[in-house]
């Protein structure tokens, strides 16, 4: 009976640590995590977060020791859903991301990741619709005291220290105040192929130090991918980071076959047309000319009809895109179209579209029907070779 009591006390007290920790955990996710959480301020769903790190008051927020050495690089860049851009990933495992509030007219994508352990935030966003001739007017006419009001809401002060307008960017200082600890922020903003992109630092007051390394890692790490921006925002991003390359399809398409890292196929939603897409990379096999790519994919597809070929260019990458008609094994026909890309380093980039309708030349735009046209959009403009610093590196990874 003695060991049997013991035995519930320890369960009990086990139990009980348990819950105690759920409860801390989820009320520094609903701070850290701005997007998982309800806002009773619905006129300012995007203003920064506070980076709270412990329980709530009375418990006061401790501001950690400077680090001389926080050891943040290491990891790929953050893609985000919509594969719109990509922004730095610190390493370590205290950092928490989110996309944040979703915007419910598409023009500004945001994601925030902060560390409850370090203090800190990095809130970088892309916004549409706001137009200026100069880096100097969106200084004086948008980034005014009322703006920052509502950005900076969430913490009990804030005040602007300094303004730098350069030729490239915007650059604001800023001191903050939350639950009585000093914090400092900096913000910088440029265009980029009409989106303003802006980059939001939050540190502990006692350490600026890691705001001027933050902006070193993130700033440069902080860019659009301007072929798929050309693209609905609602489609979603599947990314490959171990093989190098994203493909932004319609929603509703899934992978039913392979998976990061290896070969992957995409099916169309079961109540459209049927229609797939294969992903893969050959490595040291680079296609040069359209006469090459004819050759590739006659060998890949042996009842191949070659339609017309074209080269295409990409940011990471060119190479050619080929429109055929094949057979099945009823001998039925179908349609076709691959999009053959090369990088710097020879390997080729494969997105294999196969559609059901017969006979289409996907490559002509002008006669197909706007769900077909749809259909090969996804290959010819939404399969792209991700930049060297948003990969996996080949020693990181197992099991592939």
């Amino acid at each position: 009976m003695f060991w049997s009591n013991k035995r519930n006390r320890r369960s009990a007290t086990i139990v009980g640590a348990i819950i105690g920790s759920l409860i801390i955990f989820t009320f520094v996710l609903s701070l850290v995590a701005p997007g998982l959480r309800s806002d009773d301020n619905d006129d300012e769903p995007y203003a920064t977060v506070t980076p709270f790190g412990t329980p709530p008051p009375p418990t006061p927020v401790i501001l950690p020791t400077p680090d001389p050495d926080p050891q943040l690089e290491g990891e790929p860049s953050y893609i985000h859903s919509t594969g719109y851009f990509q922004t730095f990933r610190p390493a370590g495992t205290d950092w928490f991301i989110d996309e944040g509030t979703t915007d419910p007219t598409n023009t500004r994508l945001s994601t925030v990741i902060q560390s409850a352990q370090r203090l800190v935030v990095i809130h970088t966003f892309i916004k549409q619709g706001v137009e200026f001739e100069t880096l100097g007017s969106l200084s004086d006419n948008y980034l005014t005291p009322e703006y920052y009001a509502s950005e900076w809401s969430r913490y009990e002060s804030w005040q602007e220290t300094n303004r730098q307008v350069t030729d490239e960017s915007v650059i604001v200082d800023f001191s903050l105040v939350s639950d009585t600890n000093d914090y400092l922020g900096r913000e910088i903003n440029w265009f980029d192929s009409g989106w303003l992109y802006v980059l939001r630092l939050v540190v502990p007051g006692n350490n600026p130090p890691l705001l001027d390394q933050l902006q070193a890692l993130v700033h440069p790490a902080f860019v659009g991918y301007r072929d798929l921006q050309q693209l609905p925002p609602e489609w979603p991003a599947y990314v490959d980071q171990q093989l190098g390359f994203a493909l932004k399809h319609a929603p509703g398409w899934q992978p039913v076959a392979g998976s990061v890292g290896r070969p992957t196929t995409f099916s169309s939603p079961d109540n459209q047309t049927e229609a797939t897409i294969r992903l893969s990379t050959e490595a040291d096999h680079p296609v040069e000319s359209e006469d090459q790519a004819e050759t590739w994919t006659a060998e890949a597809e042996p009842t191949a009809t070659i339609l017309g070929s074209a080269p295409i260019e990409r940011e990471n990458g060119s190479g050619y895109q080929v429109a055929y008609t094949y057979q099945d094994a009823d001998g039925d026909p179908h349609s076709g179209l691959v999009v053959l890309l090369n990088d710097a380093a020879g390997t080729l980039y494969v997105a294999n579209l196969r559609y059901d309708p017969p006979e289409l030349n996907l490559l002509d735009a002008g006669s197909l029907l706007e769900t077909e046209q749809s259909v090969s959009r996804m290959v010819t403009e939404g399969f792209i070779i991700l930049p060297d610093i948003a990969r996996i590196s080949a020693d990181t990874t197992t099991g592939n």
